[in-house]
């Protein structure tokens, strides 16, 4: 009944729909780590609601916070027997790093995009920006060549902070690249980096809360996007990308976290990819692994933390799922304006 009432506490106080085994999850994370990020990445739970559990653990004595750490205690260890909750594990391939995907072929994409990409502006909190490794961005490129969706292939980037569009414009195999962001500096950077590589590469200045342009409606064969997680926001992206596709066995590739994204919110996300006429063909968990963001102190999950400290730029917590989306029918949805904040729900932690 413990992990029950927990799970009823996080539900009731942050909102955010979690179970049993959810909480037994957290405490499972625990048991694996005593650095408070490597817990949050290990729960793979909204953030709010690992924050809220470790708290509740806390109240029963079953951790202690200390010297920046988080310790089980011997009443916690003793109640994890009688649980059966075992540490958390994880097992990638130590080459792939879990992506499934061989990268020597593009050891000199990498080498050429982190190049470029080590001028790139900083993330901003007023866009909910946080990018991703170099290594990361290539892996997506190496993916789409794999699954056909990158040469010969007209591709659209919905909001470029990852440089997505510059790593494919670098292969040179697209027939076409376009990128639109609405950051006046990523649109800049990867207008000079176009014009210093000579690069195939159109950027557009676009707040995605607008509706696309015309001229751009049907009229590729694959985007990218890592939305922001709000479910509208979320949901808002994907539409974009998918108005933008001309049709059936088109593709899109979007990232989707655990650490804002409740599974109820993936139902919810799933549900409206089907509903507009795509289906999910590949799911590669913590596929994304992102760059540390200088506003970590002010996000929204900094005051809920037990544990104050700001992780290393390099010390990847923040990790999410990549998924590949295709068109079986004709794309259904509206290119209409999205009003307000797109940013915030109750699950949002990083905005």
């Amino acid at each position: 009944m413990e992990l029950e009432a927990i799970a009823k506490r996080i539900v009731d106080k942050q909102g955010i729909p979690v179970t049993a085994r959810d909480v037994a999850r957290a405490f499972a994370a625990v048991l694996a780590s005593e650095d408070i990020w490597r817990i949050v990445d290990l729960a793979s739970l909204p953030v709010l609601a690992t924050c809220e559990a470790l708290w509740a653990f806390g109240e029963r004595g079953w951790v202690r916070f200390a010297g920046g750490r988080v310790l089980a205690t011997p009443e916690g260890q003793e109640a994890a027997r009688a649980l059966g909750i075992r540490p958390a594990q994880e097992l990638p391939c130590p080459r792939c790093r879990g992506r499934g995907l061989e990268l020597e072929p593009f050891r000199d994409l990498l080498r050429d995009f982190q190049r470029i990409a080590r001028n790139r502006p900083e993330a901003a909190q007023e866009f909910d920006q946080g990018y991703v490794t170099e290594e990361t961005t290539v892996a997506r490129i190496a993916l789409a060549l794999a699954r056909g969706d990158l040469a010969g292939k007209e591709i659209l980037v919905l909001g470029d902070d990852d440089l997505v569009s510059l790593a494919a414009a670098l292969t040179r195999l697209p027939k076409r690249v376009a990128a639109l962001d609405v950051d006046p500096r990523i649109v800049d950077f990867l207008r000079q980096a176009a014009r210093e590589e000579k690069l195939a590469l159109e950027v557009v200045q676009h707040d995605l809360r607008e509706p696309l342009p015309p001229e751009l409606l049907r009229r590729f064969d694959t985007f990218f996007c890592d939305p922001t997680e709000s479910l509208r926001g979320y949901l808002a992206f994907a539409q974009r990308g998918i108005s933008a596709l001309r049709g059936a066995g088109c593709a899109g590739y979007l990232g989707l976290t655990r650490l804002e994204a409740s599974l109820a919110k993936w139902r919810r996300i799933q549900m409206a990819l089907l509903e507009a006429g795509a289906v999910v063909t590949d799911l590669f968990p913590n596929f994304h692994e992102y760059v540390n963001w200088p506003y970590i102190e002010t996000m929204r999950a900094w005051p809920h933390l037990p544990v104050k400290r700001v992780p290393g730029r390099y010390e990847p917590w923040y990790r999410s799922a990549l998924l590949r989306i295709e068109l079986v029918e004709e794309p259904r949805v509206e290119n209409v304006r999205y009003r307000g904040d797109i940013f915030t729900d109750a699950e949002a932690a990083t905005t």
